[in-house]
């Protein structure tokens, strides 16, 4: 019994359980209703609380946003299920099992509603960290190619360079720092470089406080701390908590304590990067301590105008206003600042406000509103200069006008006293270096050279405007006229009076300038300017007196003997003839007398006792200097008698005097303050022999022996910085070379070059045993008896062996085998860069296959007319047998082979087999085994290789950064480029072929090289474009060349191809195929000359559906014998050529018509139309479209020359009734066209034409009322009207 209850029991429940279901079904309904109803009103009151929250500026947590969205499903879920119970049911049966169905459902709906509905947050919303946000107007960016590549480049440090963590950006007032630095920061935020990036600006009066804020606010930070101290610790831990932040600090002018910030910069900086923008250079490296930094310099031309163009938009596009914009812009020096401000002022104003500002902005208005900035602005960067001293160059470069000439420096800073506690030129030249980085550094000098000084002309108008309230000066710039000298009360309160290489008429008697310090006065176009014996009478403050191209002939004005004060004494080529005044100023320590014509050198000179420096370089009519004379002035430190080759300089003989009065060079061990020496000697036999004060000089300049030009730095485009230069011609003297004075010179020289040297075999144990350890560049030519560079093998474990060359250049060396010998020194050529090797016929190749790992940094080799020279590098030794096989030369970015009849390939480890031929290697140049990453310019003339390059290149091959070739008179290449070997070039940018006899395509498919037996066929590649950033191409004398392009082009091969110039292809029929149209994007320029068999320039196929523009805009063609076409089918208006601006064409005799007249629609910016000796019967070809010619009107808007010259054949410009227009037509010749009867048919406009010119000198003219009368009567009088 108990059993079946229990049976029952467990029947009957679920039953019970699931007919509640069907009782409760309207119940549960209702409940529904009621909990939709609560969860909308929960829902509307959390969304006022997220929307205040997001007033507030918080984020809304990810669990509240999933809760609305679990909300908004839920209740349309309800819904939806309420909407259907009014559904209408069908039987009986189906209504009970529907009801019991649907109250489970509404039951489980009440279940998750008001299990939504009980949800709870701990937190709704979260203040986040400050983005840098920043809009593309409040960035102030604009896409610019300079500020493109250095973000770019920084960016690229800042993700890769590990080793860098602080980078400093600098650059002048109004360059554009601190756009760049936003843009910078919106850039690696939005990319993720770093997870976090916050900005501070810092100003020249930094406020710690608000710069901790500025960086607390972008990280959501808020202090608690009371103390700055504390304030500092809380912000470097909370900086260090991110994985990647990167911290920005603008506008930074001085010291500031990262520490006291709190800014993390040590070992425990943990993931934070800093970049610090700055106007000095020294705040970032020397104050900061940055790693890296860049210089941002000002705009160029064209990016000028870009900015303009941007910032201006459609006001600046105005016909009428944009060539006076166009000058605007080049007048705002390339300052973004500037042109920012003078486009916002001008942008809605009218023509006279433009004309306006570009008189304010060419005169230096520093009142209007243009230049106030600016001018602040540099005045902020001079006030922040460190020194007084540099504050004070700084104004003496103002007050010199626009001429800045780095001798002229270190006399005025010398004399001036600019250069404290100094006691020697020499540390006044290191003075005036360090005054020029330091303003440099402050970006109020332009980057440069040792000795080049120049400033933007804002910053030195700034500088003289400065200067002339401190102490008042007078200039005139360069090349100008002198209208007037100033007032009388002026010149008495001047200071500086430069007058340099400008036109004077006439000199004052005197000029009363009792506080003028410094005179230059040089004359141009009047070496006639009478310079008054009186003129110097009220100059007693005189300290630097510099006269140039005048005449003093018979002598100097007798009143300069009253500058008792002069120090520095110029006359500069000046002629002269009695100079003994000059004697009397007993405080002159600077006499430079470069480049003036005087025979004699006065006795009285000698009386200089404080003269530190005699320049006499370049005075090449000098024959006498009296004995003694060098050897009295006791004090000289430096000494220039560079190319004075007509100096009779006396010898000792042995044991007797020479009775004649002339200096001797052995004077110059008298002089024992010498530091400096720059001279030149022909003769071998005047020079003094061992003299031991060489072993004092810091710096010299010598030249001994024949051939050398002292003015000519051979080969030293880059070497300029070099202060001890040696140059030996001793074919005369070879004993010479065992001198103790020339061996102390060649052992400390930087730069030596040789020349002519006998019984000399090798350089390092005969010239010098101790290892050339200070030489920068070493020249050797004719040295016939020399066999090496190093040849000793004692030499090997020499620490000091070339440690530091630089350049090493052999020429004409005819029995030198090799630089060097196995083993190496240690650390020989480790910072060589370039070697350039040329007529050295017994070289057999260049380079041991040792010494390649020691040339890390060279950068250039160039190999010329060595005859027997097979290879570059030479084989691997036995015993360097396990070592790697490739070929590394990481820095090369230049290799030239030039005329080397026997050349192999680079090493015999580059070669490979030869099965067809069963040689041991074929003639290739370069392969995978050849590691050049950096190479960029590849230059191969007259060299006999059958192949330039490995067909199978890797994907990563070492030539990627290839950007120039040139491949002249290589007269066995069969074929230039695989197309796997093109695709690899995707850098090349300049090609050049040349006289390759056997080339009859450039580019060989993939399934062709399989023909070659010494190649294996490989799977074909996946097509990629072929040379993409290929600018010109220039193709000439190719006898045999019968096709330019690949047989199939992917997309964008070719599409930065601007100029291609094809000359003397004989066998060449057409120079653009249809399937390379469409690839040209951007050609501008096409010449094409001396092509016998070219047919067609543009071959089309079929007419095109889509428009095809090309850019071409100067189009040359010459000696064309049988070009029938420049189409051979009209384009019919789908291909464009709307950018032609030139185009010439002569002695192409089959051609018929210039252009069909579909193209001729088009030509708006045709400006030059020439035609001359060619069988064109008219210019423009009769449109052939319709049966019914329609009277068509052309309009040339910008044509204005026109010539055409001796066409026989022409009868007029066009045979169509067309009507044309020639607004702007100014120059028209007609010349030898004997049966041209009229120049068209329809109506004709020619507005502005005045008349034809009939000959080719345009001597000869006519006119007759309107250009179609005119040629008509032309035709008419025949010959006649030229008789």
């Amino acid at each position: 019994m108990d059993t079946i209850a229990s049976v029952a029991s467990s029947v009957a429940l679920p039953v019970l359980r699931q007919f509640t279901y069907i009782l409760m079904y309207n119940s549960y309904l209702h409940d529904l209703e009621n909990e939709i109803q609560k969860l909308q009103r929960e829902e509307k009151e959390m969304r006022h609380t997220v929307e205040a929250a997001k007033r507030n500026g918080e984020e809304i947590e990810d669990t509240v946003r999933d809760w609305f969205s679990r909300v908004q499903t839920a209740i349309e879920e309800a819904q939806a299920f309420l909407r259907e119970e009014d559904q209408e049911r069908v039987g009986c049966v189906d209504a009970v099992y529907s009801r019991y169905t649907r109250s489970q459902k509404a039951r489980s709906l009440v279940d998750l509603l008001i299990e939504i509905k009980k949800e709870t947050f701990d937190r709704i919303s979260y203040r986040c960290a400050l983005k840098c946000n920043f809009s593309s107007g409040a960035r102030g960016y604009v896409d610019l190619e300079s500020r493109t590549t250095m973000l770019n480049e920084i960016l690229r440090v800042l993700k890769e360079d590990s080793d860098v963590h602080m980078i400093g950006v600098y650059g002048m007032a109004g360059i554009g720092k601190t756009a760049l630095v936003k843009e910078l920061a919106w850039q690696a935020e939005k990319d993720g470089l770093f997870d976090v990036v916050v900005l501070a600006t810092v100003t020249n009066s930094p406020n710690v406080t608000k710069i901790r804020a500025e960086i607390a606010d972008g990280l959501g930070l808020k202090f608690d701390e009371l103390t700055e101290v504390g304030r500092a610790s809380r912000l470097r831990q909370r900086i260090r908590q991110e994985i990647k932040i990167l911290v920005i600090l603008d506008d930074v002018w001085g010291e500031l304590s990262l520490n006291e910030v709190g800014v993390p910069f040590s070992d425990d900086r943990g993931g934070c990067k800093v970049l610090v923008a700055s106007r000095d250079r020294n705040v970032l490296t020397t104050n900061l301590g940055a790693k890296k930094v860049y210089r941002l310099e000002v705009l160029s031309e064209d990016e000028s105008w870009s900015l303009f163009e941007n910032r201006g938009g459609n006001a600046v596009e105005d016909v009428s206003i944009k060539p006076v914009a166009m000058k605007v812009s080049k007048n705002c020096a390339g300052l973004p600042l500037l042109i920012v401000n003078v486009v916002e002022a001008l942008k809605n104003k009218d023509l006279y406000a433009w004309k306006d500002a570009l008189e304010q902005i060419e005169n230096f208005d520093f009142d209007g509103c243009f230049y106030s900035q600016v001018h602040s602005s540099i005045e902020k960067s001079y006030d922040h200069l460190e020194s007084q001293e540099l504050k004070t160059f700084f104004l003496l470069l103002g007050s010199m006008g626009n001429s800045y000439n780095a001798k002229d420096l270190l006399v005025f800073g010398w004399c001036l006293g600019l250069h404290k506690h100094v006691d020697t030129l020499t540390d006044g030249r290191n003075g005036l270096h360090k005054l020029i980085d330091d303003l440099r550094d402050a970006c109020l000098l332009l980057e440069g050279g040792r000795d080049s000084v120049a400033a933007l002309k804002v910053v030195r108008i700034v500088a003289a405007s400065i200067a002339s309230k401190l102490k008042p000066f007078f200039t005139v710039e360069r090349n100008t006229q002198l209208k007037e000298w100033p007032r009388t009360d002026f010149l008495k309160t001047c200071h500086h009076i430069f007058l340099d290489r400008c036109r004077i008429h006439e000199l004052p008697e005197r000029l009363e300038c009792p506080n003028l310090k410094i005179l230059k006065l040089n004359s141009q176009d009047n070496n006639n300017l009478k310079v008054h014996d009186n003129f110097f009478d009220h100059m007693k403050e005189l300290k630097i007196l510099s006269l140039g191209n005048l005449n003093f002939t018979p002598s100097l004005p007798s009143s300069i003997s009253l500058l008792t004060n002069l120090q520095a004494l110029n006359l500069n080529k000046c002629m002269l003839q009695d100079i003994s005044i000059v004697g009397e100023i007993k405080s002159l320590e600077i006499l430079n007398l470069e480049k003036s014509e005087l025979k004699e050198i006065p006795a009285e000179i000698g009386r200089l006792t404080n003269l530190r420096l005699l320049d006499l370089t370049d005075c090449s009519t000098l024959e006498i200097v009296p004995r003694n004379l060098i050897s009295s002035l006791t004090s000289l430190e430096e000494l220039n008698i560079g190319n004075c080759n007509n100096i009779q300089w006396e010898v000792m003989a042995t044991g007797i005097e020479n009775q004649k009065n002339n200096s001797s060079l052995s004077e110059l061990r008298n002089l024992h303050q010498l530091s400096t020496l720059n001279m030149q000697i022909n003769d071998t036999s005047v020079f003094p022999r061992d003299l031991f004060s060489f072993g004092r000089l810091e710096s010299y300049k010598i030249l001994i022996g024949d051939g050398w030009k002292f003015s000519e730095e051979e080969d030293s485009e880059n070497y300029k910085s070099s202060t001890r230069v040696l140059k030996l011609n001793l074919s005369m003297d070879p004993s010479m070379l065992l001198d103790y004075g020339i061996k102390m010179l060649t052992a400390r020289a930087e730069d030596l070059y040789l020349a002519e040297l006998k019984g000399v075999k090798e350089v390092l144990y005969e010239l010098n045993d101790e290892g050339f350890s200070h030489l920068k560049h070493l020249s050797i030519k004719k040295c016939d008896e020399m066999e090496s560079i190093i040849g000793s093998t004692n030499w090997s474990l020499h620490d000091n062996v070339f440690i530091n060359l630089e350049s090493l250049i052999l020429h004409n060396m005819m029995k030198l085998e090799r630089i060097c010998s196995d083993p190496i020194p240690t650390e020989a050529f480790a910072k060589l860069q370039v070697i350039k090797v040329k007529n050295c016929d017994r070289m057999e190749f260049v380079l041991l296959n040792s010494m390649v790992k020691h040339l890390s940094e060279l950068v250039e080799i160039e190999i010329s007319e060595c005859g027997f020279m097979k290879y570059i590098i030479d084989k691997q030794r036995q015993e360097d047998d396990g070592e790697s096989d490739k070929i590394a030369l990481p820095k090369m970015r230049s290799l030239t082979l030039e005329s080397l009849p026997s050349l192999v390939s680079l090493s015999p480890e580059s070669c490979i087999k030869d099965n067809e031929n069963n040689n041991d290697f074929s003639s290739q140049l370069l392969n995978d085994k050849v590691e050049f990453p950096n190479l960029e310019n590849l230059k191969l003339c007259s060299i006999n290789v059958q192949r330039i390059w490995d067909d199978k290149l890797s994907a990563d091959s070492c030539f990627k950064n290839l950007t120039k070739l040139t491949v002249d008179g290589c007269e066995k290449l069969a074929y230039l480029f695989s197309y796997s070997v093109a695709e690899r070039l995707v850098k090349l940018e300049h090609l050049l072929i040349n006289s390759c006899k056997l080339v009859e395509k450039i580019f060989v498919p993939h399934e062709i090289l399989s023909n070659f037996a010494h190649i294996i066929k490989s799977p074909p590649l996946e097509m990629v474009p072929i040379f993409p950033n290929l600018e010109t191409l220039v193709i000439s004398q190719m006898d045999n060349l019968k096709s330019i392009w690949p047989n199939q082009l992917p997309q964008n091969s070719f599409g930065k191809l601007k100029k291609l110039e094809i000359t003397s292809c004989d066998q060449l029929l057409n120079v653009f195929p249809s399937h390379v149209q469409n690839k040209l994007q951007s050609i501008e320029s096409l010449n094409l000359l001396h092509c016998p068999a070219l047919q067609v320039i543009y071959e089309i196929d079929d007419i095109r559906e889509e428009e095809l523009k090309i850019p071409l805009r100067t189009l040359s063609l010459g000696h064309l014998p049988n070009l029938k076409y420049l189409w051979n089918k009209d384009p019919q208006g789908n291909i464009k050529f709307h950018n032609l601006f030139v185009v010439k064409a002569e002695k192409c005799e089959s051609l018929k018509h210039l252009f069909p007249f579909s193209v001729a629609k088009d030509l708006l910016q045709l400006q030059v139309l020439e035609i001359s000796d060619c069988g064109v019967e008219e210019i423009i070809a009769k449109d052939h479209q319709g049966e019914v010619e329609e009277c068509v009107g052309l309009v040339f808007p910008r044509l204005v020359s026109l010539k055409f010259l001796n066409l026989k054949e022409l009868k007029c410009f066009c045979s169509g009734n067309h009507n044309f227009r020639f607004p702007y037509l100014n120059k028209l010749y007609v010349v030898e066209c004997p049966i041209m009867e009229t120049f068209s048919h329809g109506i004709l406009r020619a507005s502005i034409l005045r008349k034809i010119c009939v000959s080719e000198k345009g001597d000869l003219l006519y006119w007759e009322g309107d250009l179609n009368t005119t040629i008509r009567n032309l035709f008419r009088r025949g010959m006649d009207l030229l008789l």
